[in-house]
């Protein structure tokens, strides 16, 4: 039997979200914060997910809602001293900011340090940094840890710094490959309509100049119009959109069905035994002051060190006597997050007089394309979201499979030790499936298919 793989990749146009940057420009006029308090503006792109473990679409109508989670923002108060690592998170922590009819609202109202303003007289000049993500996430403040039932859970926003760490505000973020699970994140930066023109800034003292699109703002001081001046953020997507799909390629052996060639899943089964990816991050910490204008800025999960891109592994977790085989990838019995419709778990398997998994003629890699780490489909398109790479380093994946027949007459027995039949293992690669483009970028979606081509023993 010849085996070979076809992988098609495909680096989509920017996230549909990321297309249209759509202003939530608000009635001041309405406003609910007090007169002099500290007013936010936003500007958000479609697409954002709700709190972590909860997905949901989020639009500009409902972003900033109480159910809609709105955005959190931290702010660091420093007196007369520009923001460093030392600073803590005093001015505001985590603070859920969300719309109240046509303003943005958040409690209790803070209110800009008064010793730099208009006609103001003061021995200095007081500064306050702000940064902001999306979406929203209950914190217990002590700890940094998710709040409520989400306190356990394993994938996306898993926790931030505590309310009396100093340095900059992290958000540290697990990588959760179902669809109907999988959480964006988002980060504030200067929006383009407030960089160039928030009057709180006088270049003179403050050395870094005015606030720069796309970078957080950082040592703000009393703006001349409080009530106007809005601190404007721009919501970010910092992490990328991926999808994998899987099926077969057959020959012109028999039978042949309506979508071309196709393999009797009664005789014959295809299913995926492992799949590594090499240049993956399942776990970073996302740091809210990027240094660069635009990009996220990822650190590994502790926040201090540059993140690592390793070759991650998936197995399917099977039993079947071949665990500890340090020439095959069936060295687990759990399975590590690949679709149960393409794996075959004799743990959980049903009747099946057929001696295949209980579920049937669904049982396997078909002809038909499916998620290769499962989920559903319906939920965000079946794509989940990555931690995005700026290594210029390809990234290379290898499938392991196996090819069962069932055949009485043979002495050899399928994977299961039990029916007589012809099991093969199979290991392709393929290396730099991205093409040119090399890395997963952030605010970018890819599709990447697999497609594994079956070619049948003819004799003449």
């Amino acid at each position: 039997m010849k085996k070979y793989l076809f992988i098609a990749a495909a680096a989509l146009a920017m996230l549909a979200s990321c297309q249209v940057k759509e202003e939530l420009a608000f009635n001041q006029k309405q406003n609910t914060v007090a007169e002099g308090g500290i007013h936010f503006d936003v500007y958000t792109q479609r697409g954002v997910f709700t709190k972590a473990g909860t997905p949901g679409d989020v639009t500009n109508a409902n972003i900033g809602t109480k159910d809609g989670y709105g955005f959190g923002v931290f702010a660091y108060y420093t007196a007369g001293e520009k923001y460093d690592e030392k600073a803590t998170p005093n001015f505001m922590y985590n603070q859920q900011v969300y719309k109240d009819g046509d303003a943005w609202k958040y409690e209790p109202v803070k209110y800009w340090p008064n010793e730099y303003g208009n006609a103001a007289v003061s021995d200095e000049q007081d500064f306050v940094t702000f940064f902001a993500y999306a979406p929203w996430t209950d914190i217990e403040p002590t700890t940094g840890e998710v709040k409520g039932d989400d306190h356990a859970q394993k994938y996306n926003i898993i926790s931030v710094n505590k309310n009396n760490a100093t340095g900059d505000p992290i958000i540290k973020y697990v990588v959760d490959t179902d669809p109907a699970t999988s959480v964006d994140l988002l980060w504030g930066v200067a929006a383009a309509n407030a960089a160039g023109n928030y009057s709180a800034i006088d270049t003179t003292y403050n050395k870094q100049g005015v606030v720069k699109a796309g970078l957080p703002f950082k040592n703000l001081m009393k703006p001349g119009n409080p009530k106007e001046d809005k601190l404007s953020f721009n919501l970010k997507h910092s992490l990328a959109k991926v999808k994998f799909t899987i099926d077969y390629i057959a020959d012109d052996f028999t039978p042949n069905g309506e979508n071309g060639a196709l393999i009797d899943s009664a005789k014959t089964r295809i299913f995926v035994r492992s799949f590594a990816i090499d240049g993956w991050a399942t776990k970073g910490a996302l740091n809210l002051n990027n240094n660069v204008a635009g990009q996220p800025l990822w650190k590994d999960f502790d926040g201090v060190k540059d993140l690592n891109f390793d070759q991650i592994i998936f197995n399917d977790g099977r039993k079947d006597a071949k665990e500890g085989d340090v020439n095959g990838a069936q060295t687990n019995e759990e399975n590590q997050g690949l679709n149960p419709l393409i794996v075959e778990n004799y743990a959980n398997m049903a009747n099946d007089p057929l001696s295949f998994n209980g579920k049937g003629k669904n049982c396997g890699v078909t002809n038909k394309p499916q998620l290769l780490f499962g989920g559903d489909e319906n939920k965000n398109g079946g794509y989940f979201y990555v931690i995005p790479r700026n290594t210029n380093e390809e990234v290379n994946v290898t499938i392991v499979y196996d090819v069962e027949t069932i055949d009485p007459k043979l002495a050899g027995k399928l994977s299961d030790g039990a029916t007589h039949g012809l099991s093969i293992e199979n290991v392709i690669s393929k290396e730099a499936i991205l093409g040119d483009n090399k890395d997963f970028e952030a605010g970018k979606q890819y599709l990447i298919k697999i497609h594994i081509g079956m070619t049948s023993v003819k004799i003449d």
